[in-house]
């Protein structure tokens, strides 16, 4: 449940009416649609509902400083440019209001509910990204399993794994990846320096990806820099070193950086 700090605003936002973005034919949104909408959804929330969720944030950032970075990018003056992937949590906040009616319900519970997973698999589904494409869904889809079985040592492992697996996968679906057994090379030899241009981090797939495509770089999950603790540890927590990282809001931001992911990757033009 939602922290008690939280209360004094829930009378206020229980009598506002709630804001409500246009429902696209056949419910399909991708890349920079839900952008757009969840950009305007923020611009005409009521003060009293910008104020929960803000709290909200801020009180779930305990456990994931992240969050509380999260909370300040929605919290800026009006027309200010929000990150990809605040406005994809808030894309998720509207999604909450239409299914949800309890003022109270969790943020971080989102992630087990029917619609949430069918909006992700959704924009998975329409990517192009080759003979991986069937097993990484079912990948995925454990991954659901294990967050709602609070099983977050699984959890966030995978879902580190997957967001790079997603990279990889479309770097060779647009040819700028070509496996030579279990080795990628960089195709184009954008990366200065490598050994027989073999690629062998993720910080190669991502500045692989800015020539592609320029946007990649507004994505979170492929900065590799210490401008989050989300990106800082994930080489520890991979390797085994870091430890203390493994809870519910970690896992929580991570699959809303898939969604931002697998979303705007559906938007790349062949």
């Amino acid at each position: 449940m939602i922290n008690a700090d939280f209360e004094d605003s829930f009378d206020d936002f229980e009598q506002q009416e709630v804001t409500r973005i246009p429902q696209h034919e056949k419910g399909k949104q991708l890349g920079q649609s839900i952008l757009k909408d969840a950009d305007q959804y923020l611009q005409s929330m009521s003060a009293a509902e910008h104020k929960h969720l803000i709290q909200m944030l801020k009180g779930l950032a305990t456990n994931e400083p992240y969050l509380d970075v999260l909370a300040n990018q929605l919290d800026q003056p009006v027309d200010s440019k929000v990150a990809n992937d605040a406005l994809n949590l808030v894309h998720v906040w509207t999604l909450i209001n239409q299914h949800e009616s309890d003022v109270n319900f969790n943020l971080l519970d989102v992630i087990q509910t029917e619609y949430f997973q069918a909006e992700l698999m959704e924009a998975f589904d329409a990517l192009e990204i080759g003979d991986n494409k069937d097993q990484r869904r079912l990948v995925i889809q454990e991954a659901f399993k294990l967050y709602e079985m609070q099983c977050f040592a699984g959890c966030i492992p995978l879902l580190y794994a997957q967001l790079e697996g997603l990279l990889t996968d479309i770097l060779v679906e647009k040819g700028y990846l070509k496996q030579n057994h279990t080795k990628f090379m960089d195709v184009y030899k954008i990366v200065p320096g490598l050994k027989g241009h073999e690629i062998k981090s993720l910080w190669h797939k991502a500045k692989i990806a800015c020539e592609m495509n320029v946007y990649f770089s507004e994505l979170e999950a492929y900065k590799m820099d210490n401008s989050s603790t989300v990106t800082m540890t994930r080489h520890n927590i991979l390797h085994g070193m870091d430890v203390n990282h493994f809870n519910k809001e970690r896992s929580f931001v991570l699959f809303i950086w898939l969604f931002s992911v697998t979303s705007f990757m559906g938007t790349l033009k062949s």
